[in-house]
């Protein structure tokens, strides 16, 4: 097993003999970029190693055998508070002023795969009633900021020869945006009823929850004729572990503690861009620890 630290200031001699005896690493070596990758002595879980890597400010990454960018084929995201810094929905809210109330609902529907999804997304929703659409771009262009990093990650995963796609439980006026403006190929997502130019606080179609998540991974996967263990999923919230379970690399951006407990790699310190890093995780040089 393979471990791979980085943060966001430089590390030096010590620091990387004192990382590497703090996750008890046989040996290590720095990679381009500047981090650390170090072979890890004793299996260890990836819940245990993460939240090791967060006591000492360090986004950690846990891979059994190391892959490059462009051995995967597809890159998917979540979107909002994964490529975006918002949860669309409860700024919607802020805008009839229950911002608290489904801050909240969305909250525990984030942190724990316990909470039906489907209802407390319906519950949210329905508070939206009466909103004009036309808040929609004002609201996009004051309060949505894309994430650090994430150009540069789909830029390069584009380049490398990846589809890439939001699968994302948020709504299609939003990633629609969001993926022309990072020039993803697809966006996934619910659609709210609209009637006389207001949201009536209902979803049409069908309701993008965790399971439907997964299907439409596989889905693309089927269609680029490769298993599932060449996607790349990347987000945050418990909506996202049953995609991230199919995945062959699975990427938290400060990832709720459901999720930190699961995936390869977790995002707190460093911008998206860094998982470059660790997907090209050669040696930068022969100095070896």
């Amino acid at each position: 097993m393979h471990l791979v630290v980085q943060r966001n200031t430089p590390f030096s001699d010590g620091d990387a003999a004192r990382i590497g005896a703090l996750f008890q690493a046989v040996e290590g070596c720095r990679i381009h970029g500047g981090g650390l990758r170090y072979t890890l002595a004793a299996a260890a879980s990836r819940e245990a190693i993460h939240e090791l890597g967060r006591k000492h400010g360090l986004d950690t990454a846990v891979i059994e055998s190391f892959r490059r960018l462009s051995d995967f084929k597809l890159m998917v995201f979540d979107m909002d508070s994964t490529l975006i810094n918002i949860e669309c929905i409860d700024e919607l809210a802020d805008l009839v002023g229950r911002k608290r109330e489904v801050a909240r609902l969305t909250e525990q529907a984030m942190q724990s795969g316990a909470v039906v999804y489907d209802t407390s997304l319906r519950m949210r929703t329905r508070l939206l009633a009466g909103l004009p659409v036309d808040t929609f771009e004002s609201l996009y262009a004051e309060r949505v900021r894309i994430t650090p990093g994430a150009p540069a990650l789909i830029a390069a995963a584009r380049q490398a020869g990846l589809r890439t796609a939001i699968v994302s439980g948020g709504f299609d006026y939003f990633t629609g945006r969001v993926r022309a403006e990072l020039g993803l190929d697809a966006d996934l997502s619910n659609h709210l009823e609209v009637a006389d130019g207001r949201l009536t606080g209902e979803l049409l179609g069908t309701l993008i929850n965790a399971d439907v998540k997964a299907g439409h991974v596989a889905r693309m996967c089927r269609e680029l004729g490769v298993p599932t263990s060449d996607a790349i999923v990347v987000g945050d919230g418990a909506n996202d572990l049953k995609m991230m379970a199919l995945a062959g690399l699975s990427v938290g951006y400060h990832p709720k503690p459901v999720v930190r407990a699961t995936v390869n790699v977790v995002i707190d310190q460093l911008g998206l861009d860094s998982l470059l890093n660790v997907l090209g995780a050669s040696s930068a040089g022969p100095d070896r620890r």
